[in-house]
């Protein structure tokens, strides 16, 4: 039942906007009881933000290979594919929805960064970021220029431009005798 009305969910903000998103529509979307909604949720925020949460965990999670420089290339890769998809454009509408419910923009965030966690706690263990990294500042520097160009500048982000993103943000972050700068595989076209 959590996945048809997390979708329900999901395909309302894509198709309708955030508006629509309302316990009556979702229920009605999802084939449940409105009450249901109202015993899981104490408001539509949490039931949205629980949604796309999952979304992410689904489809923007890190592969871990061999090195930083690698798992955050197929983040990036697969953020780029998300934000590319008709979900893009519902995932800023919903950003700009929550800009004045802090509460909500903290929670989805920090749940964010608990499911790269895996990826941070490889690149610490394999000695290429310090223990005490930044883990928020970092995926911000990553994916910020990603966002900038999709949505403000309207360019298409290329595998050469993720490539020079998780350069620099190497050579922010990591140590430098890790050897992750280095560690980058060619950018797939």
């Amino acid at each position: 039942m959590t996945a048809r009305i997390q979708q329900a969910i999901r395909d309302l903000i894509i198709e309708e906007g955030v508006d629509a998103c309302t316990f009556s529509a979702v229920a009605q979307r999802a084939g449940i009881e409105r009450s249901t909604l109202y015993r899981r949720f104490p408001d539509r925020w949490d039931a949205i933000v629980d949604a796309w949460v999952a979304r992410a965990a689904e489809e923007v999670v890190p592969d871990l290979g061999k090195s930083f420089a690698d798992d955050l290339t197929s983040v990036l890769r697969k953020l780029v594919d998300v934000l590319g998809s008709p979900a893009g454009p519902a995932v800023l509408r919903l950003a700009a929805e929550l800009r004045g419910k802090a509460d909500y923009v903290q929670n989805y965030f920090k749940q964010r960064i608990a499911q790269l966690a895996p990826m941070f706690d490889a690149a610490i263990g394999r000695g290429e970021l310090p223990a005490d990294v930044d883990r928020e500042a970092l995926f911000a520097s990553a994916a910020g220029p990603i966002y900038f160009r999709m949505f403000i500048a309207g360019q298409s982000v290329d595998a050469a431009f993720i490539a020079s993103i998780v350069q620099s943000v190497c050579r922010t972050y990591c140590r430098p005798a890790s050897g992750a700068k280095l560690s980058l595989s060619p950018p797939i076209a």
